[in-house]
């Protein structure tokens, strides 16, 4: 008995020698098991482990404090929402490819398709609904609309320790990048907005850092959206008539400073995300009109990206009318001596698979500047109202 006791001691002795030797699996350290350790503190909101669980570049690069503001794998949302979305995520961590002291993990990431769900959700709200309460619901009922996609971990093994590379600054670079390029698309520059992303996209291949293949998925699909509608143009171009400009005034804004008011109706078949209107100031008649200056505005301008609910994203449906204003940016002797003429140059279908609204009685434009809460009793400017073609 003695004898098989100091064996199986033995054993004992060697195997814990192996672990420390290889520390493949007999203490978790393999590339996955510490990818599905963050996971797992991430989503029972143990963000010290999570954040000691990261390289120590990128634990110099941040403090806590910081990583609490964009916490890797993690919901790009407001705080209010954050913790309600994280406990709807479900990560799968799958195979990892190895390469030295780096590894990358495959992980499918099953969540809320947000912009999606935000979408629905103002469609579907009636009487004193608020997104807020109806979100939640979906939230406790799991109603929300999901999305399946394969995100990356990317480990590097410091003493012996397989840690998550997050690379904060370029990260921010991307979301600053990004920003740039929704903003392009408001401008309806769809050239280099898709320059843009494409610019994005091959920057999140090229980089080893956690997360990127989350974010090539989201950029992805925001840019086939912006492709599909450069291809709609000619369509867009066509459906501007069924546009029609109505009570279209010149008056002083809230602030007092000059601007164009008045309702547009979407009178075609098609819902719209996007109107552009262009003020063309022009000076002489006949044969010696010409014109001297133009500024260019987006009444409606309904974003991609999810807003926390903070805001109705909902497009200009067939049958609606909206009311629009902006303040006019041209120079006051422009203002004063040249005629304007305001007309539509530029629209954008919706492509969202969401519902539509049904049509109610006519709203403020949620994409109008702030001049647009000017009262309509405001008294109107010295110049002439403009001309709608």
């Amino acid at each position: 008995m003695i004898k098989i006791r100091i064996q199986a001691k033995g054993a004992m002795l060697a195997a814990a020698m192996v672990c420390a030797v290889f520390a493949a699996g007999c203490q978790g350290h393999t590339p996955q098991s510490a990818a599905s350790d963050y996971l797992n503190n991430l989503k029972l909101y143990n963000y010290p482990a999570a954040y000691q669980a990261m390289t120590h570049e990128d634990q110099v690069d941040r403090t806590m404090d910081q990583f609490l503001e964009e916490i890797p794998m993690a919901p790009d949302v407001s705080r209010d929402w954050f913790k309600g979305i994280l406990r709807t995520y479900d990560y799968k961590v799958g195979d990892a490819k190895i390469d030295g002291d780096n590894a990358v993990v495959t992980v499918s990431v099953t969540r809320p398709d947000l912009a999606l769900w935000e979408r629905t959700v103002d469609a579907s709200l009636s009487g004193d609904q608020t997104p807020d309460a109806m979100a939640q619901k979906d939230l406790t009922d799991g109603t929300y609309p999901k999305v399946t996609y394969d995100d990356n971990m990317v480990m590097v093994n410091q003493g012996g320790q397989w840690r998550l590379r997050v690379d904060f600054p370029f990260k921010e670079n991307i979301v600053k990048e990004h920003a740039a390029a929704v903003d392009l698309y408001h401008q309806h520059d769809y050239d280099k907005a898709i320059a843009a992303y494409q610019k994005i996209l091959d920057e999140l291949d090229k980089e080893q850092a956690t997360g990127t293949a989350g974010l090539k998925y989201q950029y992805g699909r925001e840019l086939a959206d912006i492709q599909n509608a450069q291809k709609q143009i000619p369509d867009g171009q066509a459906y501007i008539p069924k546009i029609v400009l109505s009570d279209v005034d010149m008056k002083m804004s809230a602030s007092r400073v000059p601007g164009i008011f008045g309702k547009m109706t979407n009178n075609g078949d098609k819902a719209i995300d996007e109107v552009q209107f262009t003020v063309t100031y022009s000076e002489g008649k006949g044969k010696k009109k010409k014109e001297v200056f133009t500024e260019v505005h987006t009444p409606i301008a309904t974003p991609l990206e999810f807003t926390n609910f903070g805001r109705p994203v909902l497009p200009f449906i067939p049958g609606e009318t909206r009311s629009f204003g902006f303040r006019l940016t041209a120079a006051p002797e422009i203002q004063q001596q040249a005629t304007p003429d305001l007309n539509v140059t530029s629209i954008v279908f919706t492509q969202s698979g969401a519902p539509l609204p049904k049509l109610a009685t006519p709203s403020p434009s949620p994409g109008s500047s702030p001049a647009a809460a000017a009262s309509a009793a405001a008294p109107a400017a010295s110049a002439a109202a403009p001309k709608t073609n």
